[in-house]
């Protein structure tokens, strides 16, 4: 193995030791990405990302009241600046986050060849699949599946409460605000006066 080792470094010289040093990186990152992936289970033959909308966390539901507390609160905040809409009150409907996990995948094809009697020939194709999701070991030793990502509520509908909302200018200006602030459209935006 010495021997071979001299042998190419004596005919590549420093871009074989540069190559060396790459393919060796190279390597230990795919032994480390291995090792972590025949830690989770499942049998499939590739990784597929599957979006779904599903409740397999607690946590995801405080964040998302977290969210809405949040940005209630910028929204009463640079909504009071407005000219003539004194104090302001906000409250914000968010959709359910979907969360992306990736799943194993397993398909397979075959194909039957039948011929009667009369000369007669059937060809016959069945396709199945199956998927299964990616589990990660918790330090409690429970398992969860693997979420690759978190994708965000949308806001369905924002209510605005403000003690000038009884005039039209001022009330239109709190919609307009909302619906550039948020990206929403403007019949998703109700703005009411404030009980004095």
């Amino acid at each position: 193995m010495l021997q071979i080792f001299k042998n190419f470094m004596d005919k590549k010289g420093k871009k074989g030791l540069q190559n060396l040093v790459i393919m060796l990186v190279a390597g230990v990152v795919l032994l480390l990405i291995s090792a972590y992936f025949a830690n989770t289970r499942g049998d499939g033959a590739g990784g597929e990302l599957i979006v779904e909308s599903l409740e397999f966390e607690a946590p995801a539901v405080a964040s998302t009241l977290s969210q809405e507390r949040y940005i209630s609160q910028q929204m009463e905040e640079i909504l009071s600046l407005v000219a003539g809409a004194g104090q302001v009150r906000v409250m914000l409907t968010l959709g359910n986050p979907a969360n992306i996990y990736a799943q194993n995948t397993q398909a397979s094809l075959s194909a039957t060849t039948e011929e009667d009697g009369e000369g007669g020939v059937r060809n016959i194709d069945t396709e199945t699949s199956s998927h299964t999701y990616v589990m990660v070991r918790q330090s409690d030793g429970s398992e969860r599946p693997l979420r690759i990502q978190e994708i965000r509520p949308n806001i369905e509908g924002v209510i605005i409460v403000a003690e000038g909302a009884g005039d039209a200018a001022v009330r239109d200006a709190l919609v307009r605000a909302a619906h550039t602030v948020l990206g929403i459209a403007v019949h998703r935006v109700q703005v009411f006066q404030m009980q004095q």
